[in-house]
Order: structure tokens, then sequence, then C-alpha cells
């Protein structure tokens, strides 16, 4: 097998990418999002299934599942307000690293959040919050929300400013007296903003992100992803640890797909993170499910070894064995199709789907599936998706297939060679 790679020479390309994306990886605010959005996901996902019931892709199934009204309220519980739980995994996440108040960040968080939102006027003539603004529409402003809340409380805290009781109170009271003033300032500031001088926070801080996820539909954006992502791993960083940036987005889109869909419109986006994963990215980063499949039939023993351990995982999305066994990473002669089959496959896939031939995805669901499964399941039982599926997956082989057969008979006759 070959030896592991040297540490990379300070200056040099691949350790100021291991600098960027140690830093970015490292980034307090950064890491509370990304978080923010793991966290919503389980709720994403439990959202997309009672949207894949309530309009399943045979509708005579819908005879022998409950009433769509039901199915509805569930999507609606979860989907549909998806951005309080992605406040609230936010305000954790980041309290966590600021060693504040957990308790108190979340639910200060929570008010500063809803506070924020603009109030309807109903038939009846009472009151009530828009749901558009507490699903895909008031992500970011959730986002914004929990750090907020977060860091003043976190600044209060440094300065040992608040209410301080004595006398062995409890502590579950001290903590909640000490809360009491950052969580003040919060809300009211935020109030004043909104409802005293009519400043709209949801509505600008969503519109200051619209352009990001508008902009990751096009063509360009999707290719800089999938490029990115390919460079990082050649050098041996985890793209979509940098790409954590991304992240966010992917999860506006495809929040923003399920809610057009709910209403009887066709997804907006292509630009979610499930159009990579089952149409660009199958076995991992790279295309590597093809790669996997081609090293079974090697006829150099090291990579027909690493074929047989690494295709099982490579069905399942997992293909770190594959990029550190064969090896991938530094590798000069499997580096052209490692880049260039994934760009070639999200070209295609982004055609097809701008164009209305298949149908985006818009239902989260469990990465690991087969990627068949995955693509059918993800773009509402849209056979052409699986048809596309399969069409990458061919091109990937074409690509894979001589850079892998002249990389198998160099390691051959070098096993021959070698006593």
């Amino acid at each position: 097998m070959h030896a592991a790679h040297p540490p990379a020479e300070p200056g040099s390309f691949r350790h100021r990418a291991h600098a960027i994306g140690h830093a970015l990886s490292r980034q307090p605010h950064l890491q509370a999002i990304r978080d923010g959005v793991v966290g919503a996901l389980p709720i994403i996902l439990l959202g997309s299934g009672f949207l894949l019931l309530w309009q399943p892709p045979w509708p005579g199934l819908s005879r022998f599942l409950p009433p769509q009204s039901a199915l509805r309220a569930g999507y609606l519980a979860c989907a549909g307000l998806v951005s309080i739980y992605a406040c609230a995994a936010t305000a954790l996440s980041l309290a966590r690293r600021r060693e504040a108040d957990l308790a108190a960040s979340v639910t200060t968080a929570l008010a500063v959040f809803l506070v924020a939102q603009k109030t309807g006027v109903l038939q009846g003539g009472g009151t009530a919050l828009g749901l558009s603004t507490l699903g895909a529409g008031g992500l970011f402003p959730a986002f914004a929300a929990a750090i907020f809340a977060v860091e003043v409380i976190h600044f209060f805290a440094q300065r040992r400013w608040g209410i301080r009781l004595s006398g062995g109170a409890p502590d579950v009271v001290v903590r909640s007296f000490a809360a009491m003033l950052p969580a003040t300032v919060c809300v009211v500031v935020v109030w004043l903003l909104v409802h005293v001088l009519g400043v709209d926070l949801v509505g600008g801080i969503s519109a200051l992100f619209r352009p990001l996820v508008h902009g990751g539909d096009t063509l360009a954006a999707v290719l800089l992803v999938v490029l990115i992502d390919s460079a990082l791993w050649m050098v041996g960083v985890h793209g979509l640890a940098v790409l954590a940036a991304v992240r966010p987005l992917w999860l506006s889109a495809l929040a923003e797909n399920m809610a057009a869909v709910s209403t009887g419109h066709p997804p907006p986006h292509v630009f979610t993170q499930e159009f990579f994963v089952w149409f660009t990215w199958q076995g991992g980063s790279g295309a590597t499910l093809a790669l996997a499949l081609l090293l079974i039939f090697a006829k150099s023993k090291q990579l027909r070894l690493v074929g047989r351990a690494g295709v099982v995982p490579a069905i399942f999305n997992i293909n770190e064995p594959l990029i550190f066994g064969t090896p991938v990473v530094m590798n000069g002669k499997l580096a052209p199709p490692f880049v260039l089959a994934p760009a070639v496959m999200v070209t295609l896939s982004w055609l097809a789907m701008h164009f209305g031939l298949v149908r985006p995805p818009y239902i989260e669901v469990v990465w690991t599936l087969p990627a068949p499964i995955g693509a059918y399941l993800s773009s509402g039982g849209d056979l052409r998706a699986v048809v596309l599926q399969m069409l990458n997956l061919g091109i990937a082989l074409a690509m894979w297939w001589p850079f892998v057969r002249r990389y198998d008979r160099a390691l051959l006759s070098s096993e021959r060679t070698t006593p």
C-alpha cells in the first residue's frame, strides 16, 4: 500500500488550504449556523415524510393513507416552522461555545425571533404571525436572532452586568435573574425597531440573502461548488467542512421547494444538497461510486482490495476508504476524473432540471441511501430522476475508466517487479 503523504510544507497551496479550512471550520458563528442547520434536519426529514404522503407519487395511495388534512398539519408543524427549530439549535450551539446560560440563550433567541415578526390582522379582528416567515422565508433572520441574543447575553455575563442574588438562592433562580437584564435588552431593542419604528428586520435580512439563494441556482454556482469540493479533497481537506457556509443556502432552497410543492407549484430551486448528493456526488465527492465499481475488477492486488473494501461504503455515499486507500489525495494520475466527472455530471443535471426535464429535489431523505432510491424519493417519485442518475453514473464510469486502467497497469507492473 502507499505510504502516508508527508505533512504539507509551510507556504504551499496544501498548507494554505488546510489553514483556511481550519480557520473556517473553527469560526464560532459559522459553526453555530452549521449546527443549527444540522439540528433542524431531522424535523425537515419528518416534514418531508408528511409532504411525500400528503402528495404521494401515485395518487391511488391516498386511499390507504391518513386524511390529507392530517398529513398537511404534520407537514406545517415540521417544515412549516423550520426557522423556529433552526433558531433554537443555533442559539444552543453558540451558547455552548460562548459558555453562556443555555436555557436563557435559547429562550431569548426565540423571543427575539418571534418579536421581530410582523403581525397580520385576521378576518375576525384578531392578529396572527405569518407562517411563511416562520418557515423557509425566516431561516436567515432566525440565525441572526440566535447570534444576536447569545452575543448580548455573553457580553453582559463577561462584564457581570445583571441582577445578582445572594443568600443561598437555588442556582436555577440565580441564573434566571442574571439573564433577565440581557434578555430584556434584546427583546426591547427588537420590539422598538419593528413595532415602534416600523423597521422590517425579517424582510430586510431575508432580502439581504435572497440574491445568494437565487444566485446558487445558476450553472456557474453549482459548478463552482463542485470544483471547490474536488480541489480541496485533492489536497486532503474535507470539502464540505469548508463549504459549510453554503449549508444554510441549501436548507433555505430545500424548504422553499417544499413550500412551493405544498401549494401546487413546481420546485423553484435546483441548488440543494440533495441535488449534489444524488446526481453529482454519487458515492461521495468525485463521483467515486464509479471508481469503486472499476476497482473491483482491477488486476493490481492493491486496487482490487481497495475496491472490495470500498464499494459497499460507496453505495451508501461514504468514500473515505477509496479516497485515502487508492489513494486519490495528492495523486495527479487520478485527479482529472475526480475533478472533471462531477463537473460534467452537475452540468448535465442542472440543464435537465433547469429546462424542466427532471423535477428538482424537494424531499429531504437520508443521505446514506443508495443513489437510485435517493434520487427517486428526493424528487417526489419522479422516475426521470432515476434515469438521470443512472446516466450520470454511466458518464462517471466512462470518464474514470481510462485513468483507472492506466493507474492499475502501473501498480501491477510495480507489484510484479517488487520481491
